[in-house]
């Protein structure tokens, strides 16, 4: 059974980040990285000017290099990433998430979170979580659920918005979550949409 203290959203490290940065990075170096080390130098590659394009796929993490080589990182078959970008006017369609590239709306926004596993009611996640300086909020959870995902977020006006969605976490799904709109509390209830783009 999972931990939810195993799979809680990243803990950016700045020091380990800025490390990793100003290394050079190619395809030897990343394959070397393990699947969590991956993602974390992508996001501190974003929107880099030396032409490295990542993308996190339900298996495996890619990278390709200005110099035409690439790379991967197969991701363990029990385990499934996520990068939620929760909005209130702006998004994009999104399958893949590109950590070198996608750009989500609310950059450095608190907001609480919480996913419940809809086949068992089992909670998985319940926290705080920050934006990071993509607009995106990175989760490792269970690979092969359906993950009710609910997001609350109060405004400096004292507006209190709710964003729900059920995910799936499976070979087909989508790594990259950029529909989930803040809406006014009662709203909508939580739906799987599906989408196609990427």
């Amino acid at each position: 059974m999972f931990k939810k203290l195993l799979i809680s959203s990243f803990i950016m490290l700045g020091a380990s980040t800025l490390v990793q940065a100003q290394e050079p990075m190619d395809a030897q170096h990343f394959e070397q990285l393990n699947y969590k080390e991956a993602v974390l130098t992508a996001n501190s590659l974003y929107r880099n000017d030396q032409g490295i394009v990542v993308k996190v796929l339900p298996n495996k993490i890619t990278a390709s290099f200005a110099n035409g080589s690439s790379a991967s990182v197969a991701i363990p078959q029990d385990q499934f990433f996520l990068s939620i970008a929760p909005f209130l006017s702006q998004t994009h369609p999104c399958t893949n998430h590109v950590p070198t590239g996608c750009t989500g709306e609310l950059v450095g926004e608190k907001m609480h979170m919480s996913a419940i596993d809809v086949a068992t009611g089992e909670e998985i996640l319940n926290q705080m979580v920050t934006t990071q300086p993509d607009g995106f909020i990175d989760f490792w959870v269970p690979r092969d659920r359906k993950l009710a995902f609910t997001f609350h977020h109060g405004d400096k006006n004292g507006v209190y918005r709710e964003a729900k969605e059920v995910i799936s976490t499976d070979e087909n799904s989508r790594t990259c979550i950029t529909s989930m709109k803040l809406l006014d509390k009662n709203d909508q209830p939580a739906t799987e949409s599906k989408h196609s783009h990427h």
